[in-house]
């Protein structure tokens, strides 16, 4: 007998169940090759990364390198200015400035330029610890120097630190230095409450001096306020009080008030009043009003407690 098979005969899963498996294979051959696909494009990807950090990295060499040289060519420079202008001559005329407050109080000249001298770079405004070692690590370590160079070249010393220096304005540095290294210290002073942090273009009022803070540090320059009559060796803050009370609150009333006066305000005030001597002190307010500083100074180093020897 002949058996016969028919498509009938064939179970209803089957026809559904082959077709499955026929999608499910050709699914699977897709997938594999996308993912092949995907995977050698990340392999590329990964590979182009990699190349490009390798030419950022060597582009910042680069760019270092660039301004090495640039800061290698800013302090040569700098010496070819200094050879060709020759050594520098000192000048000791100052001029006499009266400010508001903070008003310095002698001893200018060989005292200043003994504490200053000529490589103290941080008595620059805008010039501080970090910078002043970064000036001296490119070969600017006096005041000579740093005159010697311009804006632009400290512009090319400074990029080649990074971008956190790129705030900094150096254009006013020179100017100073060339100051400091004539001695001209009191035109510094001057200069510099007109900047902010060694910039002129940010100033809305005077500002601080920084060779000033430095000297008044440094125990060579007194500061006063304007009228304050403690600036008057043998005034102190209750002998001043006094005087306020008195109606005397200016040097210059200070100065044109009589010894009588004076001694009878003391002696009014009690006993432990009457050993303080006034017959000095019109004489150093007189000075102090009229900003001679330098001769109330010297005037002040003869005196003994306020008392002329």
């Amino acid at each position: 007998m002949i058996t016969l098979f028919t498509f009938c005969d064939i179970p209803w899963w089957l026809t559904w169940l082959l077709p499955f498996l026929l999608g499910l294979a050709l699914g699977w051959l897709l997938w594999s090759r996308f993912k092949s696909l995907f995977d050698q494009s990340q392999n590329d990807l990964n590979t182009s990364h990699i190349k490009l950090s390798e030419l950022e990295t060597e582009l910042e060499n680069t760019r270092k390198k660039i301004s090495l040289v640039e800061g290698d060519l800013a302090i040569c420079r700098g010496r070819l200015r200094e050879s060709a202008s020759g050594p520098s001559t000192k000048s000791a005329s100052f001029v006499s400035t009266t400010p508001v407050t903070n008003i310095p109080s002698g001893g200018s000249g060989n005292k200043w330029a003994a504490a200053i001298g000529n490589d103290q770079l941080q008595v620059i405004e805008g010039i501080g610890p970090k910078m002043d070692s970064i000036l001296k690590e490119n070969g600017i370590n006096s005041f000579v120097m740093l005159a010697g160079v311009n804006a632009s070249d400290l512009r090319n010393i400074l990029n080649k630190y990074g971008d956190k220096y790129r705030i900094i304005d150096p254009k006013t540095w020179p100017q100073q230095a060339a100051l400091a290294r004539d001695e001209k210290y009191e035109e510094l002073i001057t200069l510099q409450k007109e900047l902010d942090t060694g910039r002129s273009d940010t100033v809305t009022d005077i500002t601080d001096s920084k060779l000033e803070k430095f000297l008044i540090k440094a125990g060579v320059l007194k500061s006063w306020k304007q009228d304050d009559l403690k600036a008057v060796e043998g005034i102190g803050p209750k002998i001043e009080n006094l005087l306020h009370e008195a109606g005397i609150k200016t040097w210059q009333t200070l100065s044109e008030t009589d010894i009588s006066v004076l001694q009878s305000i003391l002696e009014k005030a009690g006993p432990r009043y009457q050993l303080a001597d006034p017959t000095t002190w019109a004489k150093q307010a007189k000075l102090a009003a009229e900003g001679k500083w330098d001769d109330l100074q010297a005037y002040q180093d003869s005196l003994d407690g306020g008392k002329e020897k």
